[in-house]
């Protein structure tokens, strides 16, 4: 580019300097405007660290590789960012802050969660007209945050521990009904356990049986047939408890199936209970460092924007500048200039008339 371009360049821009100048002032002024008319806001942080996944997506004891385990936290991050920007978390809090007045909407508007990279940190601020209320805010945020979303993650294990719990009720009655019948059976027939009242009766028989043996060699005929009488109605007993071992073995069993059913229902709730407290603890989510009141309210308008906005406010007057003279030189001002005498003329003609 020679010198004589650049001389020609800047009495272009020596020429509509008004331009550029306007542009300035007017995008600087407004910048400034703004900054001093906008509402003061106090802006308070809650730090929050996540250290592990979810507890009802990975177990308790597993081995997770690194990068495995990295990506599960990453995706905790943006579950649990997602979770206090979309969901109704902002609604719960001014409902536990009725002081505070402040519709939910605004209040999220106020939210800004940052999650920078390679890390396992997220800070959530909130934005207020003062600092106690903007530390209030931020700290009941998270707070209930951090339960909403427990109680979301511990909804299928909820649903389960219900369901079990609706069977485990099925299998009391059910347990209840055998026992009752077996009970009732016993009572009948008079007997507690059958095997061992089937195994006494055996062993008194056979007692019955030495001593009839011994009074037949004592030349005790009369009492040794009084035993063997003894011993046929013993028999008899022997043969009817038997016969019962069929219906008192079914019901017996039926009892035992309905215990067997009704104690492994009783660790599963036990199981689902204490998944269910692990997941509502949501130890994966702590605050490590909770909101304090900011001694210094926010900028409106970061400087480093207000320069920007300067510089290209003049570099688009500098363009804007080109494009006028070359308007100018193409003639379409002249035309514009122009039919805008025409145009006032006719009007002093016709009056003339």
């Amino acid at each position: 580019m020679e010198i004589q371009d650049i001389l020609k360049y800047l009495q272009i821009v020596r020429k509509w300097w008004w331009v550029i100048a306007l542009l300035f002032v007017t995008t600087v002024g407004t910048m400034l405007a703004l900054a001093l008319l906008t509402e003061t806001q106090y802006e308070a942080t809650v730090t929050v660290q996540v250290s592990a996944p979810p507890p009802q997506e990975v177990p308790l004891y597993s081995q997770f590789g690194r990068q495995a385990l990295r990506d599960e936290i990453e995706q905790t991050r943006s579950s649990f960012k997602e979770f206090l920007e979309e969901g109704d978390v902002p609604y719960r809090v001014l409902e536990t802050l009725p002081d505070i007045q402040m519709r939910g909407g605004e209040l999220r508007d106020r939210i800004t969660i940052d999650l920078p990279d390679n890390s396992q940190l997220m800070r959530v601020h909130v934005r207020a007209p003062d600092s106690k209320t903007a530390a209030l805010l931020a700290n009941t945020l998270v707070e209930t945050g951090l339960k909403l979303y427990g109680q979301l993650l511990a909804k299928p294990t909820v649903n389960t521990r219900k369901f079990i719990e609706g069977e485990l009720e099925v299998a009391r009655q059910e347990l209840k009904s055998a026992e009752d019948k077996l009970t009732q059976f016993q009572i009948a027939n008079k007997i507690g356990n059958l095997n061992s009242a089937i195994n006494s009766q055996y062993d008194l028989i056979r007692s019955l049986q030495i001593q009839r043996d011994l009074a037949r060699a004592e030349g005790g005929t009369i009492k040794a047939q009084a035993i063997e009488e003894t011993i046929l109605e013993r028999e008899a007993e022997l043969q009817n408890l038997i016969g019962l071992s069929a219906e008192y073995n079914e019901l017996a069993d039926r009892v035992e199936r309905a215990r067997t059913t009704y104690n492994f229902l009783l660790d599963k709730r036990a199981e689902a209970q204490i998944k269910e407290n692990q997941i509502l603890e949501l130890g994966s989510i702590q605050i490590i460092t909770p909101a304090r009141p900011p001694k210094k309210p926010v900028a409106t308008l970061n400087s480093k924007l207000i320069v920007l906005g300067a510089v290209g406010s003049l570099l688009a007057g500098v363009l804007l500048t080109f494009l006028l003279e070359y308007l100018e030189i193409s003639g379409v001002f002249r035309s514009f200039q122009k039919r805008s005498e025409e145009s006032d003329m006719i009007p002093l003609s016709q009056h003339a008339r």
